[in-house]
């Protein structure tokens, strides 16, 4: 694509900056500007018509040659940006396993904030992009695998947290996690999706999250009969 060409001007427009490297904190800072304007970008016009000197301006600083430089492509950098954003989900999981929380609360609150966090405006907004550019991109559906992905293995993690700690018997962590992680996100994250007037309260989530809890730990034990 056009924008792919590191113009004789997007050369000149490097700063001074640039020349001392991306390993120190000021690139690392720079990388970050960068990830954060190109999802900016793409949510507002689409993976396609996101020109990358539109990133690069959005981002306050820097040149198209430094952007080519940090992540090589456009593709490249539309993933980075997601498996960022995928970071922002996490979270939660990651600190509910590094305080052992017991099972059916450490649950209750990675499923609040996880759940909260799918609600969002921006992440239905990446849901959208990443349904009408899945087909003609495959590497876009592989990003948002990618993305499914980690947040099943934080999840994984901690269930296995858990059965170590004798709360719950699975054998298989990985599985377990994946069916908790659908009961959360399809009705209510889906419908947000498709229906821009639905935006359920804290109220709704919390029900919706206790259901989940109860169903899950009702039933998961069964998955290895």
């Amino acid at each position: 694509m056009g924008d792919r060409q590191v113009t004789e001007a997007g050369m000149n427009e490097t700063m001074a900056a640039d020349s001392h490297g991306e390993d120190g904190p000021k690139g690392v800072g720079r990388r970050e500007r960068f990830l954060s304007a190109a999802l900016e970008v793409f949510l507002e016009k689409g993976f396609e018509s996101a020109p990358m000197a539109d990133i690069v301006r959005r981002a306050g600083g820097g040149s198209l040659s430094t952007l080519y430089e940090l992540f090589g492509s456009k593709d490249n950098l539309f993933e980075e940006a997601i498996t960022a954003r995928v970071k922002f989900f996490t979270g939660p999981m990651e600190v509910e396993l590094g305080e052992h929380t017991p099972l059916r609360e450490g649950l209750t609150r990675i499923g609040e904030g996880l759940l909260a966090k799918l609600l969002e405006e921006d992440s239905r907004e990446i849901f959208r992009l990443l349904i009408s550019q899945s087909k003609k991109f495959p590497e876009v559906s592989a990003a948002f695998q990618g993305g499914t992905d980690r947040i099943r293995q934080a999840l994984t993690r901690y269930l296995e947290d858990r059965a170590a700690a004798g709360e719950i018997r699975i054998s298989d962590p990985d599985r377990a996690a994946m069916v908790f992680f659908d009961l959360l996100r399809y009705r209510m994250p889906l419908r947000t999706v498709f229906d821009a007037s639905y935006r359920p309260g804290p109220d709704e989530i919390r029900e919706t999250v206790r259901g989940a809890v109860a169903v899950f730990l009702g039933g998961v034990e069964a998955l290895d009969r």
